[in-house]
Protein backbone atom coordinates (compact mmCIF):
# COMPACT_ATOMS: atom_id res chain seq x y z
CA UNK A 1 0.00 0.00 0.00
CA UNK A 2 1.20 3.79 -1.15
CA UNK A 3 1.91 5.79 1.84
CA UNK A 4 1.56 9.47 1.28
CA UNK A 5 3.86 11.45 3.87
CA UNK A 6 2.03 14.42 5.61
CA UNK A 7 5.50 16.17 6.85
CA UNK A 8 7.87 15.76 3.80
CA UNK A 9 8.11 18.94 2.09
CA UNK A 10 9.50 18.85 -1.70
CA UNK A 11 12.77 20.51 -1.05
CA UNK A 12 16.11 19.89 -2.81
CA UNK A 13 19.93 21.29 -2.96
CA UNK A 14 18.63 24.83 -4.01
CA UNK A 15 16.77 25.10 -1.16
CA UNK A 16 19.42 23.80 1.05
CA UNK A 17 22.27 26.24 -0.25
CA UNK A 18 19.99 28.88 0.87
CA UNK A 19 20.32 27.49 4.32
CA UNK A 20 23.35 27.58 4.08
CA UNK A 21 23.99 30.63 2.56
CA UNK A 22 21.66 32.19 5.72
CA UNK A 23 23.64 30.71 8.18
CA UNK A 24 27.17 31.60 6.37
CA UNK A 25 25.79 35.22 6.40
CA UNK A 26 25.11 35.70 10.59
CA UNK A 27 21.69 36.59 9.98
CA UNK A 28 19.17 33.80 11.25
CA UNK A 29 16.83 35.52 12.60
CA UNK A 30 15.00 38.98 11.14
CA UNK A 31 17.51 39.90 8.59
CA UNK A 32 18.23 40.46 4.77
CA UNK A 33 16.91 37.35 3.53
CA UNK A 34 13.69 37.46 5.45
CA UNK A 35 13.19 41.42 4.08
CA UNK A 36 14.13 40.04 0.29
CA UNK A 37 10.92 37.58 1.13
CA UNK A 38 8.77 40.14 2.52
CA UNK A 39 8.99 42.63 -0.98
CA UNK A 40 8.86 39.68 -3.14
CA UNK A 41 5.52 38.05 -1.18
CA UNK A 42 4.18 40.91 -1.19
CA UNK A 43 4.94 41.37 -4.88
CA UNK A 44 3.50 37.97 -5.79
CA UNK A 45 0.24 38.79 -3.72
CA UNK A 46 -0.59 42.21 -5.23
CA UNK A 47 -0.21 44.16 -1.86
CA UNK A 48 2.26 46.91 -0.85
CA UNK A 49 3.17 45.48 2.53
CA UNK A 50 4.28 41.95 3.86
CA UNK A 51 5.39 41.31 7.60
CA UNK A 52 7.26 38.39 8.14
CA UNK A 53 6.60 36.21 11.55
CA UNK A 54 6.68 32.94 13.37
CA UNK A 55 3.87 31.62 12.48
CA UNK A 56 0.38 31.96 11.21
CA UNK A 57 -0.85 31.86 14.72
CA UNK A 58 1.19 34.91 15.29
CA UNK A 59 0.05 36.62 12.07
CA UNK A 60 -3.97 35.92 13.08
CA UNK A 61 -3.47 36.87 16.24
CA UNK A 62 -1.40 40.34 15.44
CA UNK A 63 -3.71 40.53 12.47
CA UNK A 64 -6.71 40.89 14.76
CA UNK A 65 -4.75 42.88 17.82
CA UNK A 66 -3.77 45.74 15.32
CA UNK A 67 -7.22 45.99 14.31
CA UNK A 68 -8.21 46.95 17.87
CA UNK A 69 -10.73 44.43 18.04
CA UNK A 70 -11.67 44.25 21.85
CA UNK A 71 -14.28 42.92 24.10
CA UNK A 72 -16.41 42.27 20.44
CA UNK A 73 -17.44 38.98 18.20
CA UNK A 74 -15.39 37.81 15.16
CA UNK A 75 -17.23 35.76 12.59
CA UNK A 76 -15.19 33.13 11.49
CA UNK A 77 -15.25 29.21 10.39
CA UNK A 78 -15.42 26.31 12.60
CA UNK A 79 -13.75 24.36 9.94
CA UNK A 80 -9.98 25.78 10.31
CA UNK A 81 -7.29 24.77 12.55
CA UNK A 82 -7.98 25.88 16.05
CA UNK A 83 -5.30 29.18 16.03
CA UNK A 84 -8.14 30.91 14.09
CA UNK A 85 -11.03 30.89 17.17
CA UNK A 86 -7.88 31.45 19.30
CA UNK A 87 -6.31 34.26 17.54
CA UNK A 88 -9.33 36.16 18.57
CA UNK A 89 -10.39 34.87 21.80
CA UNK A 90 -6.24 36.21 22.52
CA UNK A 91 -7.35 39.26 22.01
CA UNK A 92 -10.43 39.66 24.27
CA UNK A 93 -13.15 39.00 21.87
CA UNK A 94 -15.04 36.01 20.89
CA UNK A 95 -15.48 34.00 18.12
CA UNK A 96 -18.60 33.35 16.32
CA UNK A 97 -18.82 30.14 13.78
CA UNK A 98 -21.05 30.63 10.59
CA UNK A 99 -21.98 27.48 9.26
CA UNK A 100 -20.12 26.21 6.07
CA UNK A 101 -21.08 25.57 2.25
CA UNK A 102 -21.00 21.62 1.72
CA UNK A 103 -19.01 22.01 -1.97
CA UNK A 104 -16.62 24.10 -0.40
CA UNK A 105 -16.59 23.70 3.05
CA UNK A 106 -15.97 27.27 3.10
CA UNK A 107 -18.14 30.29 5.30
CA UNK A 108 -21.09 30.18 4.29
CA UNK A 109 -22.11 34.61 3.56
CA UNK A 110 -26.00 33.54 3.85
CA UNK A 111 -24.76 32.20 7.61
CA UNK A 112 -22.63 34.99 8.37
CA UNK A 113 -25.29 37.27 7.44
CA UNK A 114 -27.69 35.79 9.91
CA UNK A 115 -24.96 35.88 12.71
CA UNK A 116 -23.77 39.65 12.66
CA UNK A 117 -25.10 41.34 15.60
CA UNK A 118 -24.32 45.30 16.55
CA UNK A 119 -21.33 43.74 18.42
CA UNK A 120 -19.58 41.96 15.20
CA UNK A 121 -16.10 44.13 14.94
CA UNK A 122 -14.91 41.47 11.65
CA UNK A 123 -15.39 38.62 9.73
CA UNK A 124 -12.38 36.03 9.43
CA UNK A 125 -13.06 33.88 6.17
CA UNK A 126 -11.07 30.92 5.87
CA UNK A 127 -9.84 30.04 2.57
CA UNK A 128 -10.25 26.41 2.90
CA UNK A 129 -8.01 23.09 1.59
CA UNK A 130 -6.67 26.57 -1.06
CA UNK A 131 -10.52 27.40 -2.38
CA UNK A 132 -11.00 30.87 -2.27
CA UNK A 133 -14.49 31.82 -0.23
CA UNK A 134 -17.40 34.05 -1.95
CA UNK A 135 -15.71 36.96 -1.35
CA UNK A 136 -17.67 39.22 -3.32
CA UNK A 137 -20.32 38.57 -1.30
CA UNK A 138 -17.88 38.82 2.47
CA UNK A 139 -16.45 41.70 1.64
CA UNK A 140 -20.43 43.17 0.31
CA UNK A 141 -21.28 42.56 3.70
CA UNK A 142 -18.73 44.13 5.35
CA UNK A 143 -19.26 47.20 4.03
CA UNK A 144 -22.72 47.32 4.93
CA UNK A 145 -22.01 46.31 8.38
CA UNK A 146 -18.90 48.63 8.32
CA UNK A 147 -16.96 45.70 9.66
CA UNK A 148 -13.17 44.25 9.24
CA UNK A 149 -12.13 41.44 6.83
CA UNK A 150 -9.24 39.30 7.71
CA UNK A 151 -8.87 36.77 5.12
CA UNK A 152 -7.35 33.40 7.15
CA UNK A 153 -5.17 32.19 3.84
CA UNK A 154 -2.96 29.60 5.89
CA UNK A 155 -3.75 26.91 2.72
CA UNK A 156 -4.23 29.51 0.02
CA UNK A 157 -1.12 30.64 -0.89
CA UNK A 158 -1.27 31.38 -4.77
CA UNK A 159 -4.86 30.93 -4.58
CA UNK A 160 -6.93 33.42 -6.73
CA UNK A 161 -10.46 34.61 -6.56
CA UNK A 162 -11.52 36.38 -9.78
CA UNK A 163 -7.90 37.45 -10.52
CA UNK A 164 -7.21 38.55 -7.12
CA UNK A 165 -4.68 36.90 -4.77
CA UNK A 166 -6.07 35.29 -1.60
CA UNK A 167 -4.53 37.68 0.73
CA UNK A 168 -5.07 41.07 -1.43
CA UNK A 169 -9.02 41.86 -0.73
CA UNK A 170 -9.34 41.92 2.88
CA UNK A 171 -7.68 44.26 4.91
CA UNK A 172 -5.32 41.78 6.20
CA UNK A 173 -4.13 38.51 5.11
CA UNK A 174 -2.78 35.57 6.66
CA UNK A 175 -0.30 33.00 5.79
CA UNK A 176 1.23 29.74 6.94
CA UNK A 177 4.61 28.25 5.47
CA UNK A 178 4.12 25.54 8.42
CA UNK A 179 5.60 22.08 6.41
CA UNK A 180 2.68 20.74 5.57
CA UNK A 181 1.80 23.67 3.39
CA UNK A 182 2.06 24.36 0.07
CA UNK A 183 4.80 26.85 0.22
CA UNK A 184 6.93 25.61 2.99
CA UNK A 185 10.07 27.02 5.06
CA UNK A 186 10.28 24.97 8.04
CA UNK A 187 7.77 27.12 9.86
CA UNK A 188 6.55 30.57 9.59
CA UNK A 189 3.89 32.94 8.78
CA UNK A 190 3.17 36.36 7.04
CA UNK A 191 0.60 39.12 7.15
CA UNK A 192 -0.17 41.30 4.12
CA UNK A 193 -1.69 44.91 3.67
CA UNK A 194 -2.02 47.72 1.75
CA UNK A 195 -2.48 49.83 4.91
CA UNK A 196 0.56 51.95 5.94
CA UNK A 197 -0.42 52.50 9.23
CA UNK A 198 -1.21 49.01 9.75
CA UNK A 199 1.77 48.17 7.94
CA UNK A 200 4.02 50.44 10.86
CA UNK A 201 2.34 48.99 13.74
CA UNK A 202 2.79 45.28 12.63
CA UNK A 203 6.38 45.70 12.83
CA UNK A 204 6.48 47.61 16.15
CA UNK A 205 4.17 44.59 17.70
CA UNK A 206 6.67 41.52 15.75
CA UNK A 207 9.66 43.40 18.17
CA UNK A 208 7.91 43.28 21.28
CA UNK A 209 7.37 47.20 20.77
CA UNK A 210 10.71 48.16 19.46
CA UNK A 211 10.91 50.26 16.29
CA UNK A 212 13.31 49.21 14.51
CA UNK A 213 14.61 46.00 14.55
CA UNK A 214 18.68 44.93 14.69
CA UNK A 215 19.36 44.48 11.33
CA UNK A 216 18.27 48.25 10.36
CA UNK A 217 20.04 49.55 13.50
CA UNK A 218 23.52 47.66 12.05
Amino acid sequence: MSVIPVFRPSMGDAEVEAVAETLRSGWIGLGPKTREFEEKFAKYIGVKYAVALNSCTAALHLAVNVLGIDSVEVITSPITFVSTAHAVLYNNATPVFADVQEDTLNISPADIKKKITKKTKAIIPVHYGGHPCDMDEIMKLASRHDLFVIEDAAHACGAEYKGVKAGAIGKLGCFSFHAVKNLATGDGGMITTNDEDLYKKLLKLRCVGINKDTYHRS
